[in-house]
């Protein structure tokens, strides 16, 4: 089985069909035959039978786009065109005025363990120190809360960077200084980021560390699940990175410790 979490779900449906399918199958057995040995007997076969068929069956059609509208898991609901934005009295720019400074959303991309959610958690300390009012976002914690029902296809992918960057966004309307640290390895998904929060307050921060200090790193023991097979999708090992070509800034913690880069 691989790490699809459906296939707890089929199998369960699986089991539990076939316990109502094979007591109707006995009944019917015994009915038919008059003898309640032949019904069991006939539902014992059937039971091992069908539930082979059954589960994948579910699996098939699990895989199979037939019928399915193209990207509909995450399309917008047709009722949208009867939604108009809401104005509020109260500008971005007065929320930021009342905070004393602009708003920013510093954008952390690299491997996984190059050091993005350090340097940001270094960079939070120091601002948070001169009175600058902040919110970090990070990878790893948005996926155990609103984008832990995505995976790690490329589809997936593209709809978790456009939520987080729809959170950034508020956030940046709210005067925060809002630190991202994603993996965000496609160009077009961080160009899309950029216009959803706005170019003029949008930094993108390339933690470009070489993919062999980080799998030497290995903090979470990722690179050498994925080198072996365990983990699908992993970016730099079985899914590519598109590195920035011209990030706002440039950073390496191969050279460079955490206190530098976050300086």
């Amino acid at each position: 089985m691989d790490n699809d979490h459906s296939v707890k779900r089929h199998l369960a449906k699986t089991i539990t069909w076939r316990i109502v399918g094979t007591i109707d199958t006995m009944l019917l057995g015994w009915l038919v035959s008059g003898d309640m040995v032949t019904g069991m007997q006939i539902g014992g076969l059937e039971v091992i039978t069908k539930m082979v068929l059954y589960f994948f069956h579910e699996r098939l059609w699990y895989k199979t786009r037939f019928g399915l509208k193209k990207n509909a898991k995450y399309q917008s609901a047709s009722i949208l065109k009867n939604v108009k934005k809401q104005h509020f009295n109260l500008s971005n720019e007065a929320k930021s005025e009342l905070k004393g400074h602009r708003p920013l959303v510093v954008w952390f991309t690299g491997l996984s363990g190059s050091g993005k959610s350090t340097i940001a958690n270094c960079v939070e300390s120091k601002l948070h120190a001169k009175n600058i009012h902040t919110s970090i976002l990070d990878g790893d914690n948005t996926r155990l809360g609103i984008n832990k029902d995505l995976d790690f296809t490329d589809e997936s992918r593209k709809e978790n960077i456009r939520r987080v960057s729809e959170i950034a966004k508020l956030m940046a309307d709210s005067g925060l200084v809002v630190l991202s640290s994603f993996i965000s390895p496609f160009e077009k998904d961080r160009e899309s980021a950029k216009q959803i929060i706005g170019n003029d307050r949008f930094i993108e921060v390339f933690v470009d560390t070489p993919i062999e200090v980080c799998a030497k790193r290995d903090v979470k023991g990722l690179y050498a699940k994925a080198q072996s097979g365990e983990i699908k999708n992993f970016t730099g090992i079985s899914s590519p990175f598109e590195a920035p070509i011209n990030p706002d800034l440039r950073l390496n913690t191969s050279t460079q410790t955490v206190e530098e880069s976050a300086d």
